[in-house]
């Protein structure tokens, strides 16, 4: 490698985007800065490029330089990891209210959105013009026939506002009539829609989502629905989330109609063969497949159930974040957990809800490398300085790691971040074996919301993060570990008898009163258990010498997770059946586990040898 002056390494993580800037000459790296701030965006995607400008400029800012002064950027290889309930899977999922269509049909015609009242197509011509109709169109009519019926009723002055099919005939019908309408097709249980009620029917154009019946508030705007009816109708839009089509219809006969949607198979296709996986037999059936699958092309789920459309939804969000078509995404990774969700009783009167089983999925989403090279050309442009993509972020992590004290080859690291959990196992001779693995420190802070029942994601975030307590009286504070501390001051009386949470400088309570301090420890320990402890088991088996754990003998843990005050002890505790010695890292003696990828983004390329010794590196 040429010599350079100033080169940046940037990490950009799912939670921080993280620089590190170094001076290079001669095969040597000074240290310069280091600068963290907010990722923006979604990981890998090209909004975060405010982000990675932001950071450099504050690294440029505290090494009293300019950006003009550096001379090349280097940046990691970013994949998107996304983490979702799978559509509230194992137990049914129940829509209460409205008569809901989740649909997203492989050819949908027409565009838009269409409001009016559901009428079959074959009596259209006896509906009156004052009002706007939605045509339902069973098996026993043609494409050819609905098409007159309906240009027939334009004709006529009746207004249709929409149309609603069973058989695959949304674009034939859509190429015959006289002007655009939303036609959603493919229902196959179309004699179960009520005529005579007010309807929606929404198309988004190729490669777009609905966005008005994906929206409570939307439906609630297209039905003039109360604050109390709109609650009620969230189920139906979290389950339109992401699809092409949806139609609601409204059901005002009274009592409550449900509409169960089947739970579904994973499909998983990789190296090892293509697999079926049943999500209602839960996360450890789910993650055995994961791992025989080997490398894994795509991972897909059984169409018209909670699965599939969870999939999908993830599918469709990415392209919509990264201009590519839907079916140029692929899943990597999953990872599977079991864990509680508040679930809304049917006929409830008054808001009851019940614990049941689901299984909380996170998936690797694999993008082309179109976005990176987009973030590389935008940040280029915008402040005149090279930008390159290089390579996996586990590969960088661990020449990072290696600038702890103590550190040499064989080494393994695991870099615990907000998105993933990923591995790297570098032997004497460099060479360097990594996985990547999705299931982090988010992934955690949903649990803890959904088992606690907090509807409140900062608060679990805080809870995630920081130890408890609980205020006994207002000079007496019992931890966790049931010791007890004695305040010279009058604590707050609204702190009295409740649980808070202890950050740095104040005490948090937490709103819900009847959760103990104990429950809340208990879920959110086995939470970071579920997630940190599996994965990390998983990922270092997959890069173990003979996939045998006990072939490594030291693990370095990085990343921000690793900050964490338990997860680096549950880790440890883990892996010490293995004899493994495990500890956080220290990169470039002084950032703790931070800073690993950013310093071996240029670390990798420009240092002769890695090696501590005061600031050269």
């Amino acid at each position: 490698m040429a010599n350079r002056d100033v080169v940046a390494g940037v990490d950009i993580g799912n939670s921080t985007t993280e620089a590190v800037l170094m001076r290079v000459r001669d095969g040597h790296c000074d240290f310069l800065s280091y600068a963290m701030i907010p990722t923006t965006g979604v990981k890998g995607t090209r909004e975060n490029k405010t982000g990675v400008i932001a950071a450099l400029k504050q690294g440029a800012k505290d090494a009293g330089l300019s950006l003009s002064d550096i001379d090349e950027v280097l940046i990691n290889e970013a994949t998107p990891v996304i983490s979702e309930l799978s559509t509230d899977v194992i137990s049914q999922t129940t829509i209460i209210g409205s008569v809901m269509i989740g649909h997203n049909p492989d050819t949908p015609g027409g565009n838009g959105i269409g409001v009016g009242y559901t009428h079959d197509v074959k009596s259209l011509h006896l509906c009156n013009k004052t009002d706007d109709y939605i045509a339902v169109v069973d098996a026993s009519v043609d494409f050819e026939e609905a098409a007159k019926l309906i240009n027939r009723a334009f004709d006529d002055g009746i207004s249709v506002t929409g149309i609603i099919c069973k058989k695959d005939d949304g674009v034939l019908i859509a190429n015959r009539l006289s002007v655009t309408l939303p036609i959603v097709d493919e229902v196959m249980q179309i004699e179960k829609i009520p005529f005579g009620k007010l309807a929606a029917v929404e198309v988004a154009s190729e490669s777009g989502t609905i966005k008005v019946l994906s929206n409570p508030y939307g439906i609630a705007g297209i039905f003039k629905l109360t604050p109390e009816e709109t609650k009620s109708v969230i189920p139906i839009s979290k389950s339109l989330i992401g699809l092409r089509s949806g139609v609601v219809i409204n059901n005002d006969e009274g009592g409550v109609k449900t509409q169960e949607i089947p739970v579904g198979n994973i499909y998983i296709y990789g190296t090892g063969g293509d697999f079926s996986v049943p999500v209602s037999q839960g996360a450890d059936k789910i993650t055995e497949t994961v791992l025989k699958s080997g490398d894994i092309f795509d991972i897909a789920g059984e169409k018209n159930t909670n699965t599939g459309n969870s999939f999908e939804r993830i599918k469709r969000r990415m392209a919509d974040l990264t201009g590519q078509m839907a079916d140029s995404i692929k899943i990597s990774d999953l990872s599977a957990t079991d864990t509680l969700a508040p679930m809304k009783v049917s006929g409830g009167l008054a808001n009851e809800y019940a614990m049941e089983s689901v299984v909380m999925l996170s998936s690797m989403v694999k993008t082309s490398h179109l976005p990176m090279k987009q973030i590389a050309d935008v940040v280029t442009d915008e402040i005149g300085v090279n930008v390159s993509i290089m390579g996996k972020e586990a590969d960088n992590a661990i020449i990072g790691a290696l600038t702890t004290s103590g550190a040499d080859t064989p080494l393994a690291i695991l870099d615990l971040g907000g998105g993933s959990t990923d591995a790297a196992l570098m032997d004497q001779q460099g060479n360097i074996k990594s996985v990547h693995t999705a299931g982090a420190g988010e992934m955690v802070t949903t649990i803890i919301d959904l088992e606690l029942a907090l509807s409140d994601r900062d608060t679990a975030e805080l809870i995630k993060r920081y130890p408890l307590a609980r205020v006994e009286t207002f000079n007496m504070l019992r931890f966790e570990d049931q010791t007890v501390k004695f305040t010279k001051e009058q604590l707050p009386p609204e702190l009295y008898k409740r649980v808070v949470i202890l950050t740095e400088d104040k005490m948090i309570p937490i709103r819900k009163k009847n959760l103990t301090m104990e429950q809340i420890a208990v879920i959110r320990k086995e939470a970071k258990r579920k997630v940190f402890v599996q994965n990390a088991l998983k990922a270092l088996t997959k890069i173990a010498p003979d996939g045998n754990l006990r072939n490594i003998q030291f693990v370095v843990m990085v990343g921000g997770s690793a900050l964490d005050f338990e997860v680096p002890d549950l880790i440890n505790e883990a892996l010490s059946k293995y004899n493994i010695v495990a500890g956080r890292g220290n990169v470039l003696g002084k950032f703790g586990p931070r800073a690993a990828v950013a310093a071996g983004l240029v670390l990798g390329q420009y240092s002769k040898q890695i090696r501590l010794g005061g600031e050269s590196i």
